[in-house]
């Protein structure tokens, strides 16, 4: 559990340190690129800490992912950017590409440990139904 608040956290403080880059490009570009290198720096320190558990794949995925979908909600939110259909179908594509590495990694995982891919009681509820 520590390991993916490891991850969380690096996704947080990536996310912060990329909303700093419209400070960076307006107003104030000293105080934006100041807290953008401190924050992705941040960043990069939880993830190394989560990946010591996490495969890498996973929180690379999951830390890329998650970050762009939460800059392109913070972006719509406080920059007024738009949200457009396209924008809406990638951000669906992340999320089902974030699934499926998570599930394929499962997987992988039972067929390193020599388990079923699908045991008994994952099926119940479909034997329930089916019969």
């Amino acid at each position: 559990m520590y390991y993916w608040f490891m991850l969380f956290l690096a996704i947080i403080t990536e996310v912060a340190s990329t909303s700093f880059m419209k400070m960076a490009s307006g107003s104030n570009p000293v105080m934006g690129y100041t807290l953008m290198a401190i924050l992705i720096s941040i960043s990069y320190f939880f993830l190394s800490q989560a990946v010591r558990k996490i495969p890498l794949a996973i929180a690379y995925t999951m830390w890329e992912g998650l970050g762009l979908l939460l800059i392109s909600l913070m972006s719509w939110y406080f920059f007024n950017e738009t949200f457009s259909a396209n924008k809406l179908i990638a951000m669906a594509s992340l999320l089902t590409g974030m699934v499926l590495m998570n599930l394929g990694e499962k997987l992988a995982e039972r067929r390193e440990n020599k388990e079923p891919l699908i045991n008994e009681k994952e099926l119940q509820p479909c034997q329930t139904i089916c019969n």
